[in-house]
């Protein structure tokens, strides 16, 4: 696990820190009470996968923390641990020299949607709106398919992305 970092490093990681919070905040493909699709994973994903699990959470928390002021949103700790796990999930099963979209990119989402969102953040919203859990999670149920679906299909592009960034020597990975 990598956790010194140079500044250039440090840089990148805020970039996609910026653009996650972009695709999460301001631009979700659905934006509904119980079921929300954005493609924040996707630098969240690349982020774990070039620089570890402990950037990858610290990117993921940094990435919501930064949304609650400007978007005028509560604090919820169990969606923010959330976050930080799915970054830290990501680091765990992506940060390697050539993961594979199975066992890798299959096991990644599945861990993410069953531990972090099935688990962690219907749990977080549960007790914040005063839902019951049960009810809010099968409301949620299509969003972890959909996820499935969006990053099992979107891995090989950051694939690609990482080999063509590395043979460019623009990131040290």
């Amino acid at each position: 696990m990598k956790v010194k970092i140079t500044l250039r490093e440090l840089i990148q990681i805020a970039m996609l820190i910026a653009l996650a919070f972009v695709l999460e905040r301001l631009t979700p493909i659905i934006n509904l009470p119980t079921l929300r699709i954005t493609l924040t994973f996707i630098p969240m994903m690349f982020c774990g996968m070039l620089f570890g699990p402990f950037w990858g959470g610290i990117a993921f928390g940094a990435a919501d923390i930064l949304g609650w002021p400007i978007m005028g949103l509560e604090p919820n700790p169990l969606i923010l641990l959330s976050r930080i796990l799915t970054g830290v999930i990501y680091g765990l099963i992506l940060h390697r020299e050539s993961p594979k979209i199975f066992p890798h990119a299959v096991l990644n989402t599945l861990t993410t949607q069953i531990i972090c969102a099935a688990g962690l953040t219907t749990l977080g919203l549960s007790l914040m709106r005063g839902v019951p859990y049960i009810p809010l999670l099968w409301s949620r149920v299509p969003q972890f398919g959909i996820y499935l679906v969006l990053e099992v299909a979107i891995f090989p592009v950051l694939l690609i992305l990482r080999n063509a960034l590395q043979k460019a020597k623009l990131i040290n990975n």
